[in-house]
């Protein structure tokens, strides 16, 4: 496991009439920004993606994550494209209490989003008294 993520330099970049359609979004969770890095490990093969909205799930519809891909060279052009896709099944400690999931989709290319850097344990959290100094 590396300790820093050696990311995908590609990036996109949405104008402002794409940003209010992703943000208007029934069930919408993030504010878009307007401009996304890949997630995939530097130098993957096919396709960049960038993790773009989350949805909450409805009686109709399971929680959904939204994907916005595109080939070389076309990151504003016909061929990006942004569509759900479904999350990696890989976990990291699998049915342990500190089991990580992969965070990105099915089938990705490179590591899993686990491999980029240690787990979060309770040693990471800020504990509460240093956060109410903040407060203040």
């Amino acid at each position: 496991m590396s300790l820093h993520k050696i990311s995908c330099p590609a990036r996109t970049t949405f104008r402002d009439a794409e940003i209010a359609e992703l943000e208007a979004l029934e069930n919408g969770v993030l504010r878009v920004e307007r401009s996304l890095w890949c997630y995939l490990q530097e130098g993957h093969a096919g396709l960049y993606h960038t993790l773009t909205q989350g949805l909450h799930g409805t009686e109709h519809e399971p929680a959904r994550t939204l994907w916005t891909r595109w080939p070389d060279g076309d990151e504003h052009g016909p061929l990006r494209e942004t569509l759900a896709l479904p999350p990696c099944a890989e976990k990291f400690l699998a049915g342990t209490v500190e089991e990580e999931c992969c965070g990105l989709y099915e089938g990705h290319a490179g590591r899993h989003g686990f491999e980029f850097g240690p787990p979060i344990t309770e040693a990471d959290i800020t504990p509460d008294w240093v956060l109410r100094l903040f407060e203040e």
